[in-house]
């Protein structure tokens, strides 16, 4: 990891903005596709949000060494 303490709160806050984006873009699909699905988007859109925190987490920790 990288030595800066901004560099690390970065690579720590990674993981949780990427599920509250993929909620919030599974939100606004829900609205606007099917309204009924809105649980299912929004556990969805958070579980692909993980997954690309996830990989950005590891590519960006990667980066610093």
């Amino acid at each position: 990891m990288k030595k800066s303490r901004e560099a690390k709160d970065l690579i720590d806050s990674l993981i949780p903005f990427g599920m509250i984006a993929g909620t919030a873009i599974g939100v606004i699909a829900a609205i606007f596709f099917k309204p009924s699905f809105l649980v299912f988007s929004v556990s969805l859109g958070a579980g692909i949000g993980y997954f690309v925190g996830v990989i950005a987490y590891v590519i960006y920790s990667k980066k610093g060494k």
